[in-house]
């Protein structure tokens, strides 16, 4: 039984109009008991949202295969090794460097990293990486990798992923702490994107940087010209990961000095006022050429002469002027000649002192003779001194009075060479001479010019010097 909808009065199933109220009951129908052998029927549109859900949970099954192969790829060693490897055979410093990792403090250049690791022979660095990764995979400690200089280089780290689910191997470059030797007062120094300004003597910290090849500018205040200069650096440790770099500026103090020490010094086109010898060390100047200085002075007619202009390209400069350097060479001539002539007359030193002893003996023979003969071959033909050396032997043979010569000493004193073909030979001749009764010791000095002949010589001229007579 059931109630009327209307006012709530019991009603019967077989009524169809509510007896207290009169409303119209809808019909009733009865609803057979549901065989339970026959399988329910599912309506079409629950049985899409079955169907959408099954594959709904296959594709989530598939897409975690797919993310479990695509992260396991993505952190494998071995394949990260073999994409380097052919990163560095391309040549493609940008790919190559991608693999490593650096601190976001360190400078670093992609090109200059790739050329240090060619340096260092990249084959025998992959080579390590690979036996220290798997070390670091199967649970073991990796060794650092050090470069060529012993200067810690390269790390193999695992950072797992995914909660630890996954190795995540990766390859730290260690860095090189650089400092700068300032060469000068306010030099300012570009490495890399680091730049630092010290004072000369200061070490500055210039920073972290990656091994490698770094360009860098440097530049110092001059009174005279700029000073700077750039250049390419192998930035690499000492054994302990430090580098110093010096920057060469091609500058420093330049030493000046001229032939004339107080000439004024001319800078640039500028006279300083001073003298070489007041400002014989200016500095810092660039040796690069961009200074020309010159002196001025006064020559020995009193004309304002000027030395030579010099581009400055080293740390020293003599300033030289013509009148000066002419009689400089002159006077370098003239030594020159006397070393040689010095030098000549030393060669001949044991032939001269033979010759003359030998005319000696052979002039005592033609005085005491009264003989020319003996003489004929010591003179020039047809020359004066032959003419006077003739008269004196007539004169000697035609003597009515008994006379006689005793050469006692005769010693060469100094050998001169006046040129390449003359000798001026100092004697000093002690002898004895009779005349009648009367006995006289002579003390003489004597010059004998000597034309040399080949291997001989020839008397040209001889001249008394001195002459002391003493009768005994």
């Amino acid at each position: 039984m059931n109630n009327c909808s209307s006012c709530g009065a019991t009603r019967k199933d077989s009524d169809k109009f509510c007896l207290n109220c009169g409303s119209k009951f809808e019909s009733i129908q009865k609803t057979k008991p549901m065989d339970s052998s026959i399988d329910p029927i599912i309506p079409p549109k629950n049985r899409k949202k079955r169907v959408i859900g099954l594959v709904s949970i296959g594709l989530v099954f598939a897409a975690l295969f797919a993310a479990h192969f695509f992260l396991q790829a993505k952190y494998d060693s071995s394949k990260k090794i073999i994409e380097m490897n052919q990163a560095f055979a391309k040549g493609d410093p940008a790919e190559f460097f991608s693999y490593f990792s650096v601190d976001d403090d360190i400078v670093s250049d992609e090109k200059g990293f790739y050329s240090f690791v060619e340096s260092e022979g990249w084959e025998e660095i992959r080579n390590q990486l690979q036996s220290e990764s798997k070390l670091v995979e199967n649970g073991g400690l990796a060794d650092i990798i050090l470069d060529s200089e012993g200067n810690n280089f390269l790390s193999v780290v695992n950072e797992p992923k995914f909660f630890g689910l996954y190795d995540n191997i990766s390859f730290l470059v260690h860095p090189v702490i650089v400092e700068a030797a300032m060469p000068f007062d306010k030099t300012s120094l570009t490495l890399g994107n680091s730049t630092v300004t010290g004072n000369q003597g200061d070490n500055k910290a210039v920073g972290k940087f990656l091994p490698g090849n770094y360009e860098w500018q440097a530049s110092a205040p001059s009174t005279y010209s700029s000073i700077k200069n750039k250049d390419t650096v192998t930035v690499q440790g000492d054994g302990e990961n430090l580098y110093s770099i010096t920057p060469d500026l091609a500058a420093g103090t330049l030493n000046i000095t001229s032939d004339v020490d107080n000439a004024v010094l001319w800078i640039n086109g500028k006279s300083t006022k001073k003298t070489v010898g007041e400002m014989n060390a200016i500095g810092p100047v660039p040796f690069d050429g961009s200074i020309e200085i010159l002196a001025e002075t006064t020559d020995e007619n009193g004309k304002k002469v000027k030395s030579e202009t010099v581009s400055v390209e080293g740390d020293a400069v003599h300033l030289t002027f013509p009148h000066v350097q002419e009689k400089a060479v002159k006077e370098l001539a003239q030594r020159k000649e006397a070393e040689e002539l010095k030098g000549l007359a030393e060669s001949h030193d044991y032939n001269v002192k033979d010759f003359i002893s030998y005319f000696r003996y052979e002039f005592e023979s033609a005085l005491n003779y009264g003989d020319y003969a003996y003489l004929s071959s010591f003179f020039p033909m047809g020359s004066s001194i032959e003419s006077e050396y003739m008269e004196k032997m007539v004169e000697h043979a035609s003597s009515s009075e008994f006379y006689e010569y005793e050469f006692l000493t005769t010693e060469v004193t100094d050998i001169e060479a006046l040129d390449q073909e003359t000798l001026l030979v100092y004697t000093e001749e002690e002898f004895l001479y009779t005349l009648s009764d009367k006995l006289y010791r002579y003390y003489k000095t004597k010059a004998y010019t000597l034309t040399i002949k080949g291997n001989g010589y020839l008397i040209t001229n001889i001249k008394e010097l001195t002459n002391v007579k003493r009768e005994i």
